[in-house]
C-alpha cells in the first residue's frame, strides 16, 4: 500500500492503481542494496518487467560491499551509503525498502517530499520476496531447460541401446540407437511389450538362460544386470548385457525402469576363445600325464616279456661262444645249429625292439597333428604293447577288426592314448581273468567307424556310470589311478568329433562304444568345427 505516514495515513487501492500508472518510466530509489536489490537489477536487466515501466535510479545501504549495491555501481546507478540522500534525490517517484527494516522507513518519512511515494513495511517485504521469487524461479527454469537439453542429447547420441519402461513391461520410450537397431517406427514400438519387441516372446523372460532384470529392479528397487543372447537373421549370435535402472517417480505414480543393452558379442567370443585355448592347453597336459601313468603300467608288465627273450639270447650267445672257446673246427652240424641260434637271437632281439620302440614312441610329449589314420594300425599297436600283461592276467583276447575301414582324420598318439586307457580299464576289471573283445566295423549309413572294447570284468554300478567321465572321479584305490583316464579320454574323442557310450552290468562286464567320423575325400588333416550346437555330454548306459 502507497503510504505518507506508517501511522497515520494510508490511501485506498484505487488510488494506489491510479498512482502507479505513469506515461513515462517510475522512477525508483532503493533502500537496501542486498540480494533483493541485485535480483530486482536482474529482473529489469532481462526486461521481465516490460510491463511495468520502471528505473532504478539510486541505491543506498551501509555496507557498500552489499551484492545489490555492487551490481548497482557496477552499472552507473548512483549509490550511497546514507539512505536520507535518496529524500532529496532529483526525480524520484517511489521509495522502496528491501532491507526488512521497518525503522528506517520511520526515520525517512519526516524528510520525503510531497511528490514522492514510499512504498509501507509490508508491501516492501511481500515485493522483495517477490523478486527473489521471480528471479528464482527463473534460475530453476533455465537449469531444468539445461537438464532437458542435456538428457536429450545423451539420450539421443548415446550408442547404447536404450528403453523407457513401466512396471508392466510397456515400452514408454526407445532411444535412436534401440530405434536403428529395431528396423521399426518409433510410434509403432512405444506401448508394445518389451519382451514382444526383443525377444519376439509371448511372455516375460524367467528363465535360468534368459533371466529377466527388469523384475529383480521392480522387486528389489535396485540395479539389475542380466546377459540375453538375441539371434539376428545376418550377423548371428549377439550378446547384449541387460541393466536395468529404477527411474525417479512421485509416490503413486507407477514405477518406471530404464533399460540399456550393449552389445558384447566381441567380448564374449574373445573370453570363449581364450579359454578354448585354455582347455586344449590342459587336454593336451592332462593327455601327457595320463600317458605318463600308463607307460609306468606299460613298463612294469612289459619288464619281463623284454627278459625272457633276452635271457635266451644270452644262453645263446654264451652256448656259442662256450663251443668256439674250444677250439675244435665246426662241422656241418654244428654250423647248422648256429645258424638255428642266430635265427632265435634276431627273432627275440627284433622282438624286444619292437617293444622299446612301441615305448619311446608311446613316451613322447607331441603337439596335436591331425591327419589319416587307420583305427585298426593303432589298435594293433596298443594291443602288443598290452598283450603280455593280459597273458599275466589270464585275459583271453578276442580280434574282430572289420578289412574295409576307412581312414579317420585325427591324432595318432592321442587317439592311441584313448585306447589305451580304455583297454587299461578292462584289464584293471578283470584281475582274476576273462575275455577282451576288441571289435571295429564301418557304420555306413552314419559314416562313421565304430569301435567296440568290451570286458567280461566286474562292471560298472549303475549310480556311478553317469560319473565316469568327470575328472578324478575313480571307484579304484589309490594305488590304481587318479581318476583322470575316462575324462581323458572323452576329452580327445570330442576333440576328435566323435562320441563314446557306455554299457555296463555289475558282475558281466562293460562295453565301450566309440564312433569316429570317417575322413571325407575332400578332408586335408584339418579337423573342422562341429555342426550344430554341441550336445551334452553323452555319458549316459545305452546300447550301441
Amino acid at each position: 500500500m502507497v503510504s505518507a505516514s506508517v501511522e497515520e495515513k494510508s490511501v485506498d487501492r484505487k488510488e494506489i492503481s491510479r498512482s502507479l500508472t505513469f506515461s513515462k518510466p517510475l522512477k525508483i530509489a532503493v533502500i537496501g542494496g542486498g540480494t533483493r536489490c541485485a535480483a530486482l537489477l536482474s529482473l529489469l536487466e532481462k526486461d521481465r518487467l516490460r510491463d511495468v515501466p520502471i528505473e532504478i535510479v539510486a541505491v543506498a545501504d551501509h555496507n557498500p560491499d552489499a551484492a545489490g549495491f555492487r551490481e548497482a555501481k557496477k552499472r552507473g546507478i548512483y549509490t550511497t551509503e546514507d539512505f536520507k540522500e535518496l529524500v532529496n534525490f532529483p526525480e524520484v517517484d517511489l521509495i522502496i525498502e528491501l532491507t526488512g527494516n521497518e525503522k528506517l522507513l520511520e526515520e525517512v518519512l519526516p524528510y520525503l517530499p510531497p511528490q514522492v511515494q514510499i512504498l509501507d513495511y509490508a508491501i516492501s517485504k511481500l515485493l522483495g520476496e517477490i523478486i527473489l521469487l521471480s528471479e528464482g524461479c527463473h534460475e530453476c527454469n533455465v537449469e531444468l531447460d539445461f537438464t532437458r537439453n542435456f538428457v536429450a542429447a545423451l539420450w539421443n547420441s548415446v550408442a547404447d541401446r536404450i528403453l523407457l519402461l513401466d512396471e508392466d513391461y510397456k515400452i514408454i520410450d526407445i532411444n535412436p540407437s534401440m530405434q536403428s537397431i529395431l528396423g521399426a517406427k518409433r510410434s509403432d514400438v512405444i506401448g508394445r511389450y518389451c519382451y514382444q519387441v526383443m525377444h519376439q516372446s509371448l511372455s516375460p523372460c524367467n528363465t535360468a538362460k534368459r533371466p529377466c532384470p527388469l523384475q529383480e529392479t521392480l522387486k528389489t528397487g535396485l540395479s539389475a544386470q542380466a546377459i540375453h543372447e538375441h539371434h539376428d537373421p545376418n550377423k548371428g549370435v549377439i550378446y547384449y548385457e541387460v541393466v536395468t535402472y529404477p527411474f525417479p517417480h512421485r509416490e503413486g505414480q507407477k514405477m518406471m525402469v530404464i533399460e540399456i543393452f550393449r552389445d558384447i558379442t566381441s567380448e564374449v567370443k574373445e573370453q570363449v576363445d581364450a579359454t578354448t585355448k585354455r582347455i586344449k592347453k590342459n587336454l593336451a597336459r592332462l593327455v601327457h600325464e595320463d600317458k605318463m601313468i600308463a607307460l609306468g603300467k606299460l613298463v612294469a608288465s612289459s619288464v619281463h616279456e623284454i627278459n625272457n627273450p633276452i635271457s635266451g639270447i644270452h644262453a645263446l650267445s654264451k652256448l656259442m661262444y662256450s663251443k668256439l672257446e674250444e677250439g675244435r673246427k665246426l662241422n656241418e652240424e654244428d654250423l647248422e645249429e648256429f645258424r638255428n641260434y642266430l635265427a632265435l637271437i634276431s627273432k627275440e632281439s627284433a622282438r624286444c625292439g619292437e617293444i622299446v620302440s612301441n615305448l619311446l614312441s608311446f613316451s613322447r610329449q607331441q603337439k596335436m597333428e591331425a591327419r589319416k589314420v587307420n583305427i585298426n594300425e593303432i589298435l594293433q599297436t596298443v594291443l602288443t604293447l598290452c598283450r603280455h600283461r593280459m597273458s599275466l592276467q589270464k585275459i583271453e583276447l578276442e580280434e574282430e577288426l572289420a578289412d574295409d575301414l576307412p581312414e579317420v582324420i585325427g591324432d595318432y598318439n592321442h587317439i592311441q592314448q584313448c585306447f589305451i586307457n580304455v583297454v587299461f580299464n578292462a584289464i584293471e576289471a578283470m584281475p582274476e581273468g576273462g575275455k577282451l573283445t576288441v571289435r571295429t566295423r564301418y557304420e555306413k549309413e552314419k559314416k562313421k567307424i565304430r569301435i567296440d572294447i568290451c570286458d567280461t570284468g566286474c562292471g560298472i554300478p549303475e549310480e556311478n556310470i553317469s560319473r565316469i567321465f568327470e575328472p578324478f572321479f575313480s571307484t579304484k584305490t589309490d594305488d590304481k589311478g587318479v581318476g583322470l583316464g575316462l575324462s581323458v579320454v572323452y576329452g580327445i574323442i570330442r576333440e576328435h568329433r566323435g562320441s563314446i557310450f557306455v554299457d555296463s552290468k555289475v558282475g558281466k562286464g562293460t562295453c565301450f562304444i566309440i564312433r569316429f567320423p570317417e575322413a571325407g575325400p575332400n578332408d586335408n588333416g584339418v579337423l573342422k568345427e562341429k555342426p550344430g550346437k554341441n550336445k551334452k555330454r553323452q555319458s549316459k548306459k545305452k546300447k550301441g
